[in-house]
């Protein structure tokens, strides 16, 4: 066990005898009302845990799936401690132990058969989504990985990213396979196993692109630091469709200009993970009337839609209640279109935004609706 907290000695440390300056950004926190759900609390049990004053059992392992993995604490944090990482060292400790939750090993049970979190045969779908002229040619410069949220939840924004990108002249690959999935969902979860399976696979087909695109920052940040860094990819650069459109809008005309009140919510793994954030409201300053608004909490400080870090299987009430929080927030502001760029955000949002009539939008489908 200790192996693999070992490289989280300080941050376990640290946490375990902090004043909580972090505790009212904790997402969970806020909806459990429990001091045992705050980062402090749950560092705390696994630091006990980890030197053997408590057993390290099923009690100890769903606090630690108590956790969204927004990192918004460490923006808080004096010590700039990212909690996560031990967590998702705990978790992989309770998969190994056997005491994770039992709907987490059902996960990833269930994954394997598949090669993806929806248990669907992606592949066949999206070619005929797509078309095969660009699912079934040889490599070319630039992939287009959908992300198997995209794909499940929203295979119309792939089918508007593929308008965009015809529009634009831009020749490109999309990958049509049933595991499209990045494998953040097992990394997340603690199945560490199946994961390395699932990277060895996944990473022959992505392999040997100038770029990789995606619509999905959880995609985006997981191959840069999963695949890409570790060498287990040979690719130029992987990028979010933000910071590649922003470049090309000078290549776009719009038919009309959007009109609503627009709110921008910022993803957490784009925003805090991946430092973008200018870069979608460049987007959408250049395709509405009057602008956007921001939430009263934005960029670094944005608070998350609940969908993260394996927090909607784990903790399916606590993901929901946490995303009805920036529905309640929305409302406040008046806003009439919540956009976002990240389809989890998307799902996670649009689900609570439908019991109150609320559109949710991805930023691509935006443009795609108003280019010309």
């Amino acid at each position: 066990m200790n192996d693999l907290l070992k490289k989280y000695e300080r941050e376990i440390e640290y946490c375990s005898y902090c004043p909580k300056l972090c505790r009212f950004s904790c997402p969970v926190a806020k909806v459990t009302c429990s001091e045992a759900s705050t980062p402090t609390g749950k560092m705390t049990i696994l630091k006990l845990a980890k030197d053997g004053v408590i057993e390290f059992n099923a009690e100890v392992a769903e606090l630690l799936y108590q956790c969204s993995g927004c990192i918004l604490s460490r923006t808080y944090c004096e010590h700039n401690i990212e909690v996560i990482g031990a967590f998702e060292a705990g978790r992989a400790i309770a998969v190994e132990k056997g005491v994770a939750p039992k709907r987490v090993l059902e996960f990833g049970t269930a994954f394997q058969k598949s090669g993806n979190p929806y248990g669907e045969s992606f592949g066949k779908n999206l070619t005929e989504l797509a078309g095969k002229s660009v699912c079934e040619k040889e490599k070319g410069r630039a992939l287009i990985f959908s992300g198997c949220t995209m794909a499940h939840y929203f295979p119309q924004t792939l089918k508007d990213l593929v308008r965009v990108l015809e529009h634009l002249n831009f020749s490109f690959n999309l990958l049509a396979e049933d595991d499209i999935c990045c494998g953040y969902p097992l990394f997340a979860l603690g199945l560490w196993k199946i994961l390395e399976e699932h990277k060895q696979r996944l990473a022959q087909k992505i392999t040997g692109y100038d770029q990789i695109i995606s619509v999905c920052p959880t995609c985006v940040w997981f191959l840069k630091t999963h695949y890409l860094k570790s060498g287990l990819i040979q690719v130029g650069e992987i990028r979010h469709t933000t910071e590649f459109i922003l470049e090309r809008l000078g290549q776009l005309k719009l038919r009309d200009k959007i009109s609503e009140r627009i709110v921008y919510h910022d993803p957490c793994h784009l925003g805090r993970y991946l430092g973008i954030y200018d870069q979608p409201r460049e987007i959408l300053k250049w395709m509405s009337v009057n602008g956007f608004k921001e939430f009263y909490e934005s960029r670094e400080r944005s608070e998350c839609c609940g969908g993260g870090g394996g927090l909607a299987l784990s903790h399916p009430r606590i993901a929901r209640e946490i995303s009805r929080h920036k529905i309640l927030q929305f409302q406040q502001l008046g806003g009439q279109i919540l956009a976002t760029a990240c389809p989890m955000c998307e799902r996670m949002l649009g689900r609570s935004g439908k019991e109150a009539g609320i559109k949710v939008r991805d930023l691509i489908s935006l443009l795609a609706e108003r280019i010309e």
